[in-house]
């Protein structure tokens, strides 16, 4: 696997560059395009499976970004979709309906912090996120992010790590 990653969670761009990166990556015989879907900036895709989500004003629909794997298929270049979990969540957690699920202490900083992870919605949040990247791009990887993840600050987390550790969480 050779390749290359463009952020779009971070710095979202139109369909015309992504196609103008998977040509480079085809030219460059690089078979890996690592797409950034979410970030705490926000998510490039607009689920239809998990609404209210903090989307950049110009997010993709699902049928645009499977037209874009199907182009970078065709050029021999796999589109390996990266969805942030339980770092970098600030897509989920900004959001006022998902906003329960912020694991911080209230009196503590919101800088790097994480969804909660004994949280019973959070797993099944991140199911039914990973299930429809899944039906967009058929890659057989998935990135499921999981870097600088800030947790353990809310009282649902304080306890659970009063019997487990933070590993086997």
């Amino acid at each position: 696997m050779r390749g290359v990653m463009v952020d779009a969670a971070r710095v979202p761009e139109d369909i015309a560059y992504y196609r103008r990166v998977i040509d480079f990556c085809s030219d460059w015989e690089l078979n890996t395009l690592q797409f950034r879907l979410t970030d705490d900036q926000g998510s490039a895709l607009r689920f239809s499976s998990v609404p209210h989500l903090i989307e950049h004003r110009h997010a993709f629909m699902p049928d645009q970004l499977h037209k874009l794997v199907e182009y970078g298929t065709a050029r021999g270049v796999d589109l390996l979709p990266e969805v942030e979990a339980f770092g970098h969540t600030g897509y989920i957690t900004r959001s006022p309906v998902y906003a329960h699920l912020l694991d911080r202490d209230p009196q503590g900083s919101a800088e790097f912090t994480g969804i909660i992870p004994v949280h019973p919605e959070s797993p099944e949040l991140f199911e039914r996120l990973f299930r429809e990247i899944a039906t967009i791009f058929p890659s057989k990887y998935l990135h499921g992010g999981c870097d600088e993840v800030n947790w353990g600050g809310s009282a649902l987390s304080r306890q659970a790590l009063q019997t487990q550790s933070r590993a086997d969480i």
